[in-house]
């Protein structure tokens, strides 16, 4: 008796289960990582900057708000990890900002602020999310 060949190919159902495998992982791994809530105040004298990271897995979603004493900075919302990097926001004269941080890679993800007014300026961030760790960078 001939063997026929599977028109569908074995290897292919298993590389696409595979793949839908690991696609569910990355998934669970960024629902699974815990939840936490922050909150951190500094001071920027004129001209001085400070970043913030959160340490995200990738697809990881943090809720955020920042404000000012109602003075405005200049700030970048960006990632870095594993040699990669992205821009999420940018923006210059803002006093808050709110809104939803979702990691385009496992790494630190987060805000760099820059104070270019002539006067001190307190900068106050509230996460809660999936992050495993929050920083100050500088």
């Amino acid at each position: 008796m001939r063997e026929v060949a599977d028109p569908v190919g074995e290897d292919e159902v298993d590389l696409a289960l595979d793949g839908r495998i690991y696609a569910e992982l990355l998934v669970d791994s960024a629902q699974a990582q815990e939840t936490r809530s922050d909150e951190v105040s500094f001071s920027l004298a004129p001209g001085e900057g400070a970043e913030v990271k959160l340490v995200m897995v990738k697809g990881a979603q943090a809720k955020y708000a920042w404000t000012t004493n109602g003075a405005v900075v200049n700030f970048d919302t960006h990632g870095d990890g594993g040699g990669e990097n992205i821009s999420y926001e940018k923006g210059r004269g803002v006093a808050k900002d709110e809104g939803v941080l979702e990691a385009a890679f496992d790494g630190n993800h987060g805000w760099f602020w820059r104070n270019r007014t002539d006067a001190l300026v307190t900068v106050t961030l509230k996460t809660s999310g999936a992050y495993s760790d929050i920083k100050r960078m500088m």
